[in-house]
């Protein structure tokens, strides 16, 4: 055989072996996967999630509850980021999605906007959160730099509330006392129908984590669809007198 046959037969077998593995590629290459991370409101902690951390992960969304009491927010905000790291650095390819009931998405949107959290999680939705206070942290033990007007809340809505390429949604039951509204680009998911077994304004609160109607609005903000409206509002507009609902205190 030739010299000049040697070396067609083995670009040959190169051009070969380079189609297989450039072929190959996309079949082995898995799509990323959303991690999350549940963050709870006052004095809940992580066992009442338990069900909804398990449905999840049942569909493919490996699931966490971070066990905080939401009694300080910046001291949370500090433990979500440090359990978002631990993601990244055990998945680094892997998306984080944080999912925040009542003051806990409070707590996850001052690690995204105060701490330079926004670049690390890909979705942050937040369940009956006061995002410009709530009556009902003022004067507790637990989160009353939640009340309206305070330093931290007036500090916390002072531009952009949603910065950054991170996807956020607002969900809410039809009778909560606050909207949960944020300026910026925000989801609006359509208000989860009222649980008519829970006729006490406040109940549908605590038991959103519990309802299937809930887990399946997350899902879907955790693929990237808006189950409402999408608005994008100015800097300045929302107060926490906008956002309550007929029942709040100060509603007016």
């Amino acid at each position: 055989m030739s010299i000049r046959s040697v070396i067609a037969a083995v670009c040959g077998v190169l051009a070969v072996l380079a189609s297989v593995v450039v072929g190959a590629a996309p079949a082995d290459a898995a799509p990323p996967t959303t991690r999350v991370l549940i963050i709870p409101g006052q004095y809940v902690g992580a066992v009442p999630f338990a069900p909804m951390a398990d449905n999840l992960t049942s569909r493919g969304y490996p699931t966490t509850v971070l066990d905080l009491p939401g009694f300080d927010m910046k001291t949370d905000a500090g433990k979500i980021a440090a359990a978002v790291d631990r993601i990244h650095r055990l998945h680094p390819h892997d998306r984080v999605a944080l999912v925040g009931f009542s003051i806990g998405g409070v707590s996850a949107r001052y690690y995204l906007k105060e701490m330079g959290g926004h670049p690390k999680v890909s979705t942050y939705v937040a369940a009956g959160a006061p995002q410009y206070g709530s009556p009902g942290a003022c004067g507790q033990q637990a989160g009353p730099e939640v009340c309206p007007g305070t330093p931290f809340m007036t500090s916390l809505n002072k531009g952009d509330d949603t910065p950054g390429s991170t996807e956020y949604y607002d969900v809410r039951s039809a009778r909560e006392w606050v909207d949960g509204h944020l300026d910026g680009g925000q989801c609006r998911v359509t208000p989860i129908p009222a649980n008519e077994s829970l006729p006490a304004l406040g109940l549908e609160h605590t038991f959103e984590p519990f309802d299937p109607k809930i887990w399946d609005v997350t899902v879907a903000a955790i693929n990237g669809q808006c189950r409402g409206r999408f608005v994008t509002e100015p800097d300045g507009i929302l107060t926490y007198q906008k956002s309550a609902q007929p029942g709040a205190p100060g509603y007016r």
